[in-house]
């Protein structure tokens, strides 16, 4: 008989913790490792189930880098902050092999790939490619590939991350939980984060956490539990289909377009395909986590020009994302009336990145929390 590590309490009473994490994803699991290794007692408290929003229903990308192409990202941040960026997520993915992501069925050793498909983009991402070699990143350049992404796309050229990973997203995840010294309380929605006496109380679905701290993980969903967030954080649906396409081969994992679609292959064969959010950016918003027939047609007419059109369809789905302004994650304690000591903290807005970002970022929120150590991501709250 299997045992799940993830189970509803029927009632959980009053319980005292050192830190509550509120949200099961990536980026909650694993600042609740970071702050247990630390030796707090800590609780993570989940309003669904593990791995219920995106971070359970992503492409499954470990690569390095974020949003924007690296040549941009200098642009937008300056160079030493846009160097430091990339080396938090070399750190993330080095982090995640420690724990053992290496080992998992769903975890691929491939490199990832910016897929140059017009001139501009062309442009851009050989302009990124020196830039990096001149801050002493690791990275290679391709003109022609092997695989059905050259054969099909008239590509022409990529920027190769040699060191990069894809993953079974909810493997991570329950692979992380199962490290935590206490199960994560599933279907427990936080009701109220209110003040008691020198700390906290945080009411859930069966009960309440007394605690000195909390931090709250839920990403695009942090505004409906803390409305200091609204505008900071911003919904945005992401969209995938997995398709079967028999005799394609993909050596590496594949971003094009600037970023907006992407393309990988697992270990089984199949063949995840997302993105053109970007086309219908104005309708791609809110909380309304659904496939939308304007966008899965136009990733399905992306996946015929990378893979050809002997393809089958066997999946839809889609994930809330949290964005942010200016593409940056968020560390920083929430500013309430009643509470000025940073008692309450929120970390996330990965802009589509949490599973690249998530798990290194959540160890400098926690010693944020603990220590007032730096993130290099102070002043990117957006003034909450």
């Amino acid at each position: 008989m299997t045992v799940s590590l993830w189970q509803r309490s029927e009632r959980l009473g009053v319980q005292d913790a050192d830190l509550v994490v509120v949200g099961a994803g990536i980026c909650g699991l694993s600042a609740a490792l970071h702050a247990q290794r630390r030796g707090l007692r800590v609780r993570v408290v989940e309003r669904h189930r593990l791995g219920a929003g995106a971070s359970g229903r992503n492409a499954g990308f470990l690569m390095r880098g974020c949003a924007d192409n690296y040549a941009d990202a200098v642009r937008a941040y300056g160079r030493t902050h846009a160097a430091e960026l990339w080396r938090l997520t070399e750190r993330n993915l080095q982090g995640l092999r420690a724990e053992g992501v290496g080992s998992l069925p769903g975890t691929r050793d491939v490199p990832s790939v910016l897929l140059a498909l017009e001139e501009g983009e062309l442009a851009k991402v050989r302009e990124s490619l020196t830039m990096l070699r001149e801050d002493g990143f690791d990275a290679a350049w391709i003109e022609k590939g092997r695989d059905a992404a050259w054969a099909n796309s008239g590509a022409l050229g990529g920027l190769v991350n040699p060191g990069d990973a894809s993953c079974h997203s909810l493997q991570v995840l329950r692979l992380l939980a199962g490290k935590l010294e206490r199960p994560v309380e599933e279907g427990q929605e936080v009701v109220e984060i209110g003040e008691s006496g020198s700390g906290l109380r945080v009411r859930v679905t069966d009960g309440e956490f007394r605690t000195p701290r909390a931090l709250v993980c839920t990403n695009a969903y942090a505004p409906l539990l803390l409305p200091e967030l609204e505008g900071g954080v911003e919904p945005r649906r992401g969209q995938m289909i997995f398709v079967r396409a028999h005799g394609v081969r993909l050596d590496a994992s594949y971003y094009a377009n600037h970023g907006s679609e992407y393309f990988r292959q697992t270990p089984d064969g199949t063949i995840v395909v997302g993105g053109c959010r970007t086309y219908h950016a104005d309708r791609e918003v809110g909380y309304d986590d659904r496939v939308t027939p304007w966008v899965q047609t136009d990733i399905e007419a992306f996946a015929r020009r990378v893979l050809g059109s002997g393809f089958e369809v066997q999946g839809r789905w889609s994930g809330v994302m949290g964005f942010t302004k200016n593409h940056l994650p968020i560390i920083a304690p929430v500013c309430r009336a009643w509470d000025r000591g940073g008692r309450v903290w929120f970390c996330g807005g990965f802009t589509g990145h949490g599973m690249s970002m998530a798990y290194e970022t959540s160890r400098l929120a926690v010693g944020a929390m603990l220590d007032g150590s730096p993130t290099g991501f102070e002043g990117g709250a957006g003034g909450i």
